[in-house]
């Protein structure tokens, strides 16, 4: 077989606009200063102390450096100021309308709002104005939640931004409604120019010690689902038909959307680092180790297909989630089913712990591991986690104590791991499941670890399950310097501007214009789009081998004389995890990862192939 060349192809999508920092922060409620404040044909309100509750004259800018007219009116019956000047409304959902006429044709908006109790209805917001073609709602471009803590309820402070460049528009009125009654709004800032200028230059997201928004104990016997302040993870494994391998499983979930845009297409979201971290509810049970063990190390000794593992004790993993019963991650609830059918406890999860097959396919890894052939499945297999509980809390070998804490930093180098959570960040909705194969026993001491969930009324906050992510989203239709990389993707990587499409800033060959349409990483030569081998198989086949990205869709084109080319689109793939490539006794995540493809009509002498990413 002989190589010739690799060649590119991208289809680009474009998509909705995104956030991030780089913008001076003012005060305490976590409002930033955009940078054009103060400049010509700029105005600026900063309202911290109301003094209207309800209806005329509404409330005018109270606090220094103000420059607007705008009136910020409470529509809503029943609210009251607060001893702190905030509007409080205990029994009614509040409504408000900020409404300005500055002098000047407006280019951006900037609305910052910091609230107490119950929240803002966030898909309420919206800004109203009349030009030459009518009345207009307006969206805004994105919600950006600027700082959230816990209190009464929560105190959230949030930022949205408007692009009015060439609407006309020089009056409008921005429209925003409470989520449920007791929201007390303490405060709000407003920015407006007759330019638009990003209020966020470089814009990485980043979640930070994010408790869960659900919590479910994945358990048939689990009684109360809906608050149980414990839960624990351990295996059954041995004969029983009954039960699965991984038998205790915990499920986690995160709600993105207040904090992440969602819909702006999975491979547009850059991930920087994903870590989940559990907190131990029970002390000196869990004998900590952090190092992987193969599937055959849980054989019975006399299966001909057992090794001896390096460790007696089991690991922590974390895996994706799937769903049957027509459950998604979007509609499962914390109090939802544990099983499709009820009263069967075997193969019946409703949610369950889903690791990738080689066919890059999302599947039940509950009974990875049977009794090769005699228990649950006739045939054991391979899992590739999504990552392994660390500890720094104790070394390997000890009991971990209460308190102590086991974090899951995911395996980002696996692509296919890497597109699940782009596909959770696009969706606005992030699942994991927590399992081991640590083995439960009725007789002496349990030996699995127990975690506090998000009930615990023992548990301090930074001790529920936690998240935290970091990242950025590409708007690949903003390129300010006009060289072919959107300025996001340039920022996420590179930290500037400064590099063009044209350079090869890793050295490894290909442009940095290639590596972002092939989703590659532009600062790592080992990460390019390239065909690592072909290998023939007799009589008439052949297996491609190629580095693949997150998300991407590949073509691959084939050619007996270098001049005619037949195109295979989509082809149906195989993949090489990081797990499932390890070879022998290796416990390490190796690499390369690559997909393949197995051409069966390649009977001729010779064959060249190339790889196109969409």
């Amino acid at each position: 077989m002989k190589l010739n060349r690799l060649v590119v192809w991208c289809a680009l999508v474009v998509s909705g606009l995104a956030l991030g920092a780089g913008v001076v922060h003012a005060g305490t409620n976590g409002f930033v200063t955009p940078q054009f404040r103060g400049a010509a044909s700029t105005e600026f309100g900063y309202w911290e102390t109301f003094t209207v509750p309800y209806g005329s004259p509404g409330n005018l800018s109270d606090q220094p450096g103000t420059s607007t007219d705008a009136v910020l009116t409470q529509l809503s019956t029943n609210a009251f100021l607060t001893g702190s000047g905030n509007i409080y409304n205990p029994s009614d959902i509040s409504a408000f309308a900020l409404a300005d006429e500055p002098p000047f044709t407006l280019g951006t908006v900037v609305l910052q709002t910091r609230t107490l109790g119950s929240e803002i209805n966030y898909n309420s917001v919206a800004l109203l104005y009349t030009n030459g073609s009518g009345a207009h709602s307006l969206a805004p471009l994105f919600r950006y939640e600027l700082n959230r803590a816990a209190g009464q309820g929560f105190s959230v402070s949030s930022l949205w931004q408007w692009d009015l460049s060439g609407l006309g528009v020089s009056n409008y009125t921005i429209v925003f409604n409470a989520a449920s009654t007791s929201l007390s709004l303490d405060s709000l800032t407003l920015d407006t120019a007759s330019q638009f200028s990003k209020v966020f230059p470089q814009q990485p997201f980043s979640l930070k010690s994010t408790p869960a928004d659900l919590a479910r104990w994945m358990y048939p016997f689990n009684a109360n689902p809906a608050s149980r302040p414990t839960a624990s993870v351990f295996g059954a494994l041995g004969s029983a038909p009954s039960f699965d391998s991984r038998d205790a499983q915990f499920l986690l979930g995160w709600n993105t959307t207040n904090c992440i845009p969602p819909g702006q297409g999975a491979k547009n979201y850059l991930i920087r680092r994903a870590r989940v971290t559990l907190t131990i509810a029970s002390g000196n049970q869990y004998i900590y180790t952090g190092k992987l063990r193969d599937y055959r190390t849980y054989f019975p000794t006399n299966d001909p297909h057992y090794i001896p593992p390096s460790t007696t004790s089991s690991p922590v993993e974390l895996f994706g989630a799937g769903f049957r019963g027509g459950y998604t991650a979007a509609t499962f609830p914390q109090d939802g089913p544990w099983g499709v059918v009820p009263g069967v406890y075997y193969t019946n999860r409703t949610v369950y712990a889903a690791g990738f097959n080689t066919n890059g396919l999302l599947v039940d890894v509950s009974n990875n591991v049977g009794d090769d052939g005699a228990n649950e499945i006739a045939a054991p297999f391979e899992v590739a986690p999504f990552a392994v509980g660390q500890t720094t809390n104790v070394a390997p070998g000890e009991l971990m104590p209460v308190g102590s804490q086991l974090y899951f930093d995911l395996n980002l180098n696996d692509p296919l791991i890497y597109r699940y959570v782009q596909q959770g960040l696009d969706d606005g909705h992030l699942r994991f499941v927590v399992c081991s194969l640590i083995s439960a026993s009725f007789v002496g001491p349990p030996t699995y670890p127990n975690f506090y969930t998000i009930f615990s009324s023992i548990a301090s906050s930074n001790q529920f399950p936690l998240l935290d992510i970091e990242g950025a989203i590409v708007r690949t239709n903003v390129d300010s310097d006009g060289d072919g990389l959107p300025d996001d993707w340039e920022n996420f990587y590179f930290g500037s501007l400064i590099y063009s499409g044209t350079n090869d800033v890793d050295g490894d060959g290909i442009s940095n214009q290639a590596e972002y349409q092939a989703g590659t990483i532009p600062t790592a030569s080992t990460d390019a789009l390239r065909l690592l081998s072909i290998r023939r198989e007799l009589p008439a086949t052949a297996e491609v081998h190629f580095a693949h990205a997150p998300g991407r869709q590949y073509s691959i084109y084939r050619s007996d004389d270098l001049e005619n080319w037949q195109a295979v689109t989509n082809p149906a793939l195989f993949y090489s995890s990081a797990w499932l490539a390890k070879s022998g006794t290796n416990l390490v995540y190796p690499s390369p990862v690559f997909a393949g493809w197995r051409d069966t009509n390649a009977a001729h002498s010779q064959r060249f192939y190339r790889v196109g990413a969409q």
